[in-house]
């Protein structure tokens, strides 16, 4: 593969090489943590990890049952209430936002990059969250044994029934189909990356940071070629 222009060579060599597992955990986790590398090369993939699983250990340690009830709940209460991760509403559009070490450490994110924490944290505890693609807002669904709980990472883990989901992206879409969809499919890691992508080559053409947006164009094309 060429060597990129614009994005920094680590970064870009880290992020192609889970390209091949970007459907595993540590596929996703690792691509995006490449990414913000290209920012920051002082950037560990192995740090981010680490921090994952330290607060993942933090919640299974509170659950003797191993109940995925009781794990849902300490889940919800180490991150939202207890760390405090939420949405960042005063700079929605930093692009340390999109970038997966700067929410760890900082506790304020976007939508996208506050689920994938959600993802990456809960499936340490043995639980199953998937992505929904919902435009202008990600979403995460948990999928329990005998229910399916939609969580909004943005808004402190609210939940969320796939009615309001609907009526939501039916406000931004005007399309019921598309609603529909968006509440019944899950994003794949791909799509989750390549959202996180998107969203970076948007802020940088609105900033006027060309080349930034180059790096960030030259990962997202790799992505689809490799698809």
């Amino acid at each position: 593969m060429k060597s990129p222009l614009y994005c920094n060579q680590i970064a870009f060599d880290l992020f192609v090489s889970q390209l091949a597992q970007i459907e595993t955990n540590d596929g996703l986790c690792n691509a995006v943590t490449a990414i913000a590398m290209h920012f920051d090369p002082q950037v560990s993939p192995q740090l981010v990890s680490l921090e994952l699983d330290a607060i993942a250990n933090q919640i299974i340690s509170r659950v003797a049952s191993g109940s995925n009830r009781a794990l849902t709940a300490h889940l919800h209460q180490v991150l939202f209430s207890e760390l405090g991760f939420r949405g960042d509403t005063e700079n929605f559009f930093d692009p340390s936002n999109s970038f997966l070490p700067n929410v760890l450490e900082c506790k304020r994110g976007i939508p996208i990059t506050l689920s994938l924490i959600y993802k990456l944290v809960a499936e340490r505890c043995g639980l199953k969250v998937v992505g929904i693609n919902a435009p202008g807002h990600f979403l995460v669904r948990l999928d329990l044994k005998n229910e399916r709980m939609i969580i909004d990472c943005f808004n402190g883990g609210a939940l969320l029934s796939a009615d309001e989901v609907s009526a939501r992206i039916m406000n931004i879409t005007a399309s019921q189909e598309l609603a529909d969809l968006a509440v019944s499919e899950f994003a794949t890691h791909r799509q989750w990356v390549a959202r996180i992508l998107a969203n970076l080559i948007n802020i940088f053409s609105v900033q006027n940071r060309p080349e930034d947006m180059a790096a960030a164009s030259e990962l997202y094309d790799v992505l689809k070629v490799a698809y």
